[in-house]
């Protein structure tokens, strides 16, 4: 994830997250959990409402006599210059639509009432003139007006605004902050020592939020860490497992970052910052070591039952 990019994500995480810890918050995560899937119902019962009503299309007399009118659709709105036309009634008026960017096409305007020469839009139905011609060939077609020059259907901006209510809540349950950012290791030595760290718990399996603690790989089995959480018991971190992986990256804040490890399993994720690249790296290299040194030892056991069967 680029910079530019990452800044604007940073920055709605963070805002999430002052949200998340304002007085009552936690009380409506099993509502936030609903509520983006009823507004989506909303927002597409809406919008299928919206999609069902009928409504005039604006265009062009150029368009109308290139063809580029809807197969299905009669309704227009259409704008030009008005001029009376031969075979006028008392009951029914004909008029002249002309567009000075086709003129060779004109519309046949058949109304009630008395429409207002000169330049003018109207709407109404179009009979017949969907077969567009070729550009400099006459066309023609009658339109009978409405008594009221009819509107465009706005958009569905109810349906809309619920849906991207619903898009939000969906974006804040899934941000994370700090954030973290998938980053390449450098080849290191695995680490020998205890390594002072800052865990993070990202679910609610493990009893803490964010407290320093020490991971260390001196006593622990093969394929796992000892993880001393400061005043709390020690836990086992394992990687490379059936049940756990780990991502090497970088926790970002608004102000500032922490090379990390993420470690995710079954039931939690926990994030381990460290103070700099070189510890994240060795510890990685001590991990991924331990793993392989566990795969071995599983295929020597494999192999020696095999030919003690054999």
């Amino acid at each position: 994830m680029t910079s530019i990019v990452r800044l604007p994500v940073l920055l709605f995480a963070a805002a999430v997250e002052q949200v998340r810890r304002l007085p009552g918050a936690r009380r409506l995560g099993p509502v936030m959990r609903w509520l983006p899937r009823i507004l989506l119902l909303v927002a597409l019962i809406l919008g299928a409402a919206w999609a069902g009503q009928v409504s005039p299309q604006r265009v062009s007399l150029a368009d109308l006599a290139a063809g580029k009118l809807g197969q299905f659709q009669s309704w227009i709105i259409v704008s030009g210059d008005l001029a009376d036309e031969q075979g006028s009634t008392d009951f029914l008026h004909l008029y002249r639509l002309t567009d000075p960017d086709a003129p060779n096409a004109y519309l046949i305007v058949r109304s009630r009432p008395l429409l207002p020469l000169g330049p003018a839009t109207v709407s109404g139905h179009i009979v017949g003139g969907r077969e567009g011609v070729p550009p400099g060939y006459a066309w023609s077609a009658p339109l009978d007006a409405d008594p009221r020059v009819a509107t465009e259907l706005p958009p569905p901006w109810t349906a809309i605004a619920l849906g991207a209510v619903a898009v939000l809540i969906l974006l804040a349950r899934r941000s994370r902050y700090p954030m973290f950012a998938s980053e390449p290791p450098t080849d290191a030595f695995p680490a020998t020592s205890a390594l002072r760290v800052n865990a993070r718990r990202e679910s609610a399996g493990l009893g803490f939020a964010v407290a320093p603690a020490t991971l260390s790989f001196a006593d622990a089995e093969p394929g796992a860490a000892n993880l001393s959480i400061t005043g709390a018991r020690s836990l086992p971190v394992r990687l490379h497992s059936a049940f756990t992986n780990v991502d090497v990256g970088v926790l970002y804040r608004v102000r500032g970052s922490e090379p990390a490890l993420r470690v995710r399993s079954e039931n939690d994720d926990l994030t381990l910052a460290f103070a700099s690249r070189r510890e994240r790296d060795s510890a990685f290299a001590a991990l991924g070591a331990e793993a392989q040194h566990a795969r071995d030892s599983r295929s020597v056991r494999r192999a020696s039952s095999s030919r003690a069967s054999g």
